[in-house]
């Protein structure tokens, strides 16, 4: 721009010196001074006629630009070199987050000291004056992106969820926490306390375990366990309004704690980002196909069902298992589940298969 300025400049100087028409009487003399600085006289004939007199030799305009500085000033201040030092840096920031925390604060170093050298040294206040407000513009930005660059911390629990389910699908600790901003509660659920009863309790929510074990049944019998880090609804995420009720009971075998979601406010929150969409599909997605391989595997072996009564005491058995000939019987199923989880965690007992009844 400061090239393309001062070669306007010399063209309109140029113009503007190329013809010289003088007039004068036998007696006049004419004088002109070339842009060099040099005077050029030329009287004009006894004649008495007018007589246009035209400078032919004149400096072309690049001997403008390459001599306009016969002798150049020293070299300024210590500030001047400084600050251009500064804004050479901030060219230089990458585009991330820590470089636009690079380009702000060089920014602000690089005006500082512009306005220290024409405050202290050339006495500019115009100079001051548009660097303090350079100062400030970059400062409210600095603090900004500063602001969102801070540490997010979760719940130790809430933590473990992030790490094992979000994590790997590069969510954002912001994204995470956005997605926690629609959470309901953390329920706490004792022994054989139910959270949801079939064809009773509305599907209104999406819940996350984050510690213990629950059992999914239908008509009591025993489908499958839900385990930490998997929920007790995705099937439900999938085509069904909350004015529906769970087709499913189930009841914490343990004490457990449940991330609850407000399911229609999570629904509308990620509604807007097509990226949490697509994870929420998967997770879910991934979890439901967890849960049909082991309701299959579980139809398949079709002979477990729970009591009648799900306020009896901790010491009656939860599951009762009728041993059948095709089979090697659900309870062996369900051990299955939880050791290839966590085979040291679950323990209701000794089973003993016999051809009765037997408590697990």
């Amino acid at each position: 721009m400061l090239f393309l300025s001062a070669l306007a400049i010399g063209v309109i100087t140029s113009l503007q010196n190329g013809t010289v028409e003088l007039t004068a009487t036998d007696s006049d003399i004419a004088s002109t001074t070339t842009d060099m600085g040099l005077i050029e006289t030329s009287r004009v004939p006894d004649s008495g006629d007018f007589v246009n007199v035209t400078i032919q030799e004149r400096p072309s305009m690049w001997d403008l630009y390459l001599n306009h500085c016969p002798r150049w000033r020293p070299i300024n201040h210590i500030f001047f070199q400084v600050s251009n030092v500064f804004f050479l840096l901030s060219f230089l920031a990458p585009h991330t987050p820590s470089g636009l925390i690079w380009l702000r604060v060089a920014l602000i170093l690089g005006c500082t000291f512009s306005g220290l050298w024409a405050w202290s040294i050339e006495c500019y206040l115009d100079a001051v004056l548009w660097n303090s407000a350079f100062i400030i513009i970059n400062f409210v930005y600095f603090a900004v992106q500063f602001y969102l660059m801070r540490p997010i911390k979760f719940h130790k629990e809430i933590e473990e969820v992030y790490v094992a389910l979000f994590k790997p699908l590069r969510v954002s600790r912001r994204q995470f926490r956005r997605v926690l901003m629609c959470m309901r509660n953390v329920r706490h659920l004792k022994c054989h306390e139910l959270y949801a009863h079939e064809k009773v309790t509305k599907v209104d929510s999406l819940s996350l375990v984050l510690s213990g074990k629950l059992v999914v049944s239908q008509n009591q019998r025993a489908l499958h366990i839900v385990f930490p880090h998997h929920f007790l609804d995705s099937p439900e995420w999938f085509g069904v309004s909350t004015d529906e009720f769970f087709q499913v009971s189930i009841m914490a075998m343990e004490e457990s704690r449940v991330l609850v979601w407000h399911r229609d406010k999570l629904k509308l929150s990620i509604m807007s980002d097509a990226f949490l969409q697509a994870v929420f599909d998967h997770i879910l997605g991934r979890d439901v196909v967890h849960k049909l391989m082991q309701v299959s595997e579980t139809m398949a072996v079709s002979n477990g069902h729970l009591p009648n009564s799900y306020e009896e005491g901790e010491d009656k058995p939860m599951l009762i298992v009728k041993k059948a000939g095709d089979g090697p019987g659900i309870t062996a199923l369900l051990n299955r589940q939880l050791q290839a989880t966590d085979p040291n965690a679950w323990r209701l007992g000794r089973i003993e298969e016999t051809d009765h009844e037997t408590p697990v």
